[in-house]
């Protein structure tokens, strides 16, 4: 999982990263790139299509997307929050607003994403992790006097 580096002074306003979620079985229908960590493809097998009897599917059956990365199902806890959310938080000590959300299905592995696992220290999440860097970007920032509210909202249908 290679991660593009920007220059100091360039920012996006807008990043979009997808978690590939690890599975049982692999479906064949993604693939992401060895070389491009921002390219996943999909591709939908023609099903019921019988070019022998000349039907003509005019569907598209393969599709590209483009994502500021795209996150490998290999990735732990730990890669997601250094290629998501150190950023937004740094940005946030250094006074420019930033918000972390997840999007997805349900199941997909959001909660999981934000706030972790229960089982062990490593599997814990966007939240945790941010918190334990404010704090320790307080210690470090010795010169400046921070006032900190968090908030943590899940919404359901």
């Amino acid at each position: 999982m290679a991660s593009k580096k920007k220059k100091k002074d360039e920012k996006d306003t807008i990043s979009v990263h997808l978690r590939l979620r690890p599975t049982k079985k692999n479906s064949g229908f993604i693939e992401s790139d060895a070389l491009d960590d921002t390219l996943v493809k999909l591709n939908i097998p023609e099903r019921g299509i019988s070019r022998d009897k000349g039907y003509v599917n005019n569907s598209k059956t393969n599709y590209n997307f483009k994502f500021s990365s795209v996150i490998g199902m290999e990735a732990n806890q730990g890669d997601v929050f250094e290629r998501v959310a150190r950023d937004p938080v740094i940005s946030v000590l250094d006074g420019i607003n930033a918000t972390v959300f997840a999007y997805g299905q349900t199941g997909s592995g959001k909660t999981y994403t934000i706030t972790g696992g229960v089982d062990s220290y490593e599997e814990r999440g966007l939240i945790p992790r941010a918190i334990s860097l404010i704090f320790k970007e307080f210690g470090n920032r010795a010169d400046v006097t921070y006032t900190t509210h968090i908030s943590y909202l899940e919404l359901y249908n």
